[in-house]
């Protein structure tokens, strides 16, 4: 079984590899009230659902029904209910977020691509990055790299 402290010598090798992932999620343009880019907020979805159940969770992809969207009839984007373990002796945690974002474009007073992920002055800064891809994606981390360290989470997701 593995340490807390291996952990934590795991978050610090892993940080360059965390943040090429948050960069690879914050270029998936996810803006769920553009019709045009309904097919990058369920990729991004699907993204989420294969990812949370390579680290053992149990996912179900629900369909909640239609929108209608500046008079196009569209498919909700689904939402991914999830479960990270199941021990009646641990307490369980619920965690909830959203991956899908809203629109952003250079003209809004971005000074970069806002789906280019950048790293500036110790800061990330991307469409998402902290709302909310970016701590959806810790979570998804966390209990990654408790699996990589051999530790058990201490609660139920």
């Amino acid at each position: 079984m593995g340490s807390v402290e291996k952990y934590f010598e795991l978050v610090d090798q892993n940080q360059q590899q965390f943040i090429e992932t948050l960069r690879e999620v914050v270029a998936i343009p996810s803006v769920s009230c553009d019709a045009s880019r309904r097919g990058d907020v369920v990729r991004m979805g699907e993204w989420l659902q294969a990812r949370w159940e390579a680290a053992g969770a149990v996912c179900k992809r629900v369909e909640p029904g239609k929108q209608d969207l500046h008079g196009v009839e569209l498919d909700l984007p689904p939402v991914i209910l999830g479960q990270y373990g199941n021990d009646p002796a641990k307490k369980t945690v619920l965690v909830y977020g959203h991956y899908d974002v809203q629109p952003a474009l250079l003209e809004d007073g971005w000074d970069t691509d806002p789906f280019t992920l950048v790293e500036t002055d110790d800061r990330l800064i991307g469409r998402g990055s902290t709302d909310d891809k970016g701590p959806v994606l810790g979570w998804l981390l966390c209990v990654e790299t408790h699996k990589q360290a051999g530790i058990e989470m201490p609660v139920n997701l």
